[in-house]
């Protein structure tokens, strides 16, 4: 495990920054009017999105203080577990890169103020799109994101798929194995015991991803070599491939057959639900909630761990997408009662 020395500069803020959580009770007490819920975030760590007009500058200011977390935690974790913290933001920036690549493909203008990710200080796709002509087609797109390989590897391999399948829905598809990959790389510098830890902490969310994953490529009739060749990558989880694999390939015409098949091949997430939308909400729910269960134990463990950081970060990034849905209904003039199901808590 780490060592006291190496994460006695990081252990204490992150323990602050847990405390510093919403709790679930009180998150779920928020609703509208929206003055009421910025009454509230006036009196936390939130308080700059209070000062908002609109849902778009209240996401953005949520944002803006998840990415000035993920810097600070950065800027104190050791070099070895530099990675795992970075990813946390990395994942929207690979979110976002194939996006714009998908633009690019289909011919269309691009909407920077979309790009969430171009917020995060450390933003290499701010970089990018900085360059000039760097959204005059897709070879000069890739050229200069050659030089961030997080973000250039998954573009390449999406371009490649796309150029095969001729469908650019396969482009934004590919960001789920595309991030699962980043956050199994992420543990490449770890010894065996801390990459066990952390893994504990990560696997609900790769899971998630790779069976929403095998949902979607069902419903885009995306073949089986083209889904194996995307997740067979990620080698942590003790996800057995070859038996996902065959059973894809059985049931992939059929996306309720295949999701019964797929329902006991899966250590953390629950594959429920008569339509395809529940067994899609099932997924993601019950990925984030084992998640967080998984991260607050982490907090009642040995802390001299770098699993305290993706814990810390799980719980962040699970706190900001529950206030987003709150905000975002409440504009919306959503009753608590049709978003409340929303939340994950």
């Amino acid at each position: 495990m780490g060592s006291p020395s190496t994460y006695a500069k990081i252990v204490p803020r992150l323990r602050y920054l847990k405390s510093t959580l919403i709790p679930s009770d009180k998150l779920r007490e928020l609703s509208p009017p929206i003055s009421d819920i910025y009454a509230y975030l006036r009196e936390s760590k939130y308080k700059n999105v209070s000062d908002t007009k609109n849902a778009e500058d209240a996401e953005k200011e949520i944002m803006k203080r998840f990415y000035s977390a993920v810097d600070e935690i950065a800027s104190f974790t050791p070099s070895e577990s530099i990675d795992l913290a970075l990813s946390f933001a990395r994942e929207d920036e690979i979110n976002d890169s194939l996006l714009v690549l998908r633009g690019i493909v289909e011919n269309k203008e691009i909407n920077k103020n979309a790009l969430i990710s171009l917020l995060w200080s450390q933003s290499s796709l701010n970089k990018i799109l900085a360059e000039p002509d760097s959204l005059a087609g897709v070879q000069r797109y890739l050229e200069i994101s050659s030089r961030y390989k997080h973000i250039y590897n998954s573009l390449k391999d999406a371009y490649a798929f796309y150029n095969e399948l001729k469908d650019s829905s396969v482009i934004t598809w590919y960001s789920l194995a595309a991030t699962s990959n980043l956050y199994s790389e992420s543990l490449s510098k770890l010894n065996s015991i801390d990459k066990d830890a952390v893994s504990r902490t990560l696997c609900p969310i790769i899971e998630g991803k790779i069976a929403l994953g095998l949902m979607q490529s069902s419903l885009l009739k995306i073949p089986t070599r083209v889904v194996e060749t995307s997740f067979t990558k990620i080698n942590v989880c003790n996800i057995t491939w070859n038996k996902i694999g065959n059973i894809y390939e059985r049931e992939s015409g059929d996306v309720m057959a295949l999701a019964t098949s797929l329902r006991d091949q899966f250590k953390y997430i629950k594959i429920e639900g008569r339509k395809e939308n529940e067994i899609m909400d099932s997924i993601r729910k019950s990925s984030y909630l084992s998640a967080k269960r998984k991260a607050e134990a982490v907090f009642q463990s040995y802390p001299f761990s770098p699993s305290l950081i993706s814990a810390a970060l799980i719980l962040l990034k699970l706190e900001i997408n529950n206030l987003k849905t709150i905000i975002i209904s409440s504009y919306l003039r959503l009753s608590k009662e049709e978003y409340e199901n929303l939340l994950i808590i």
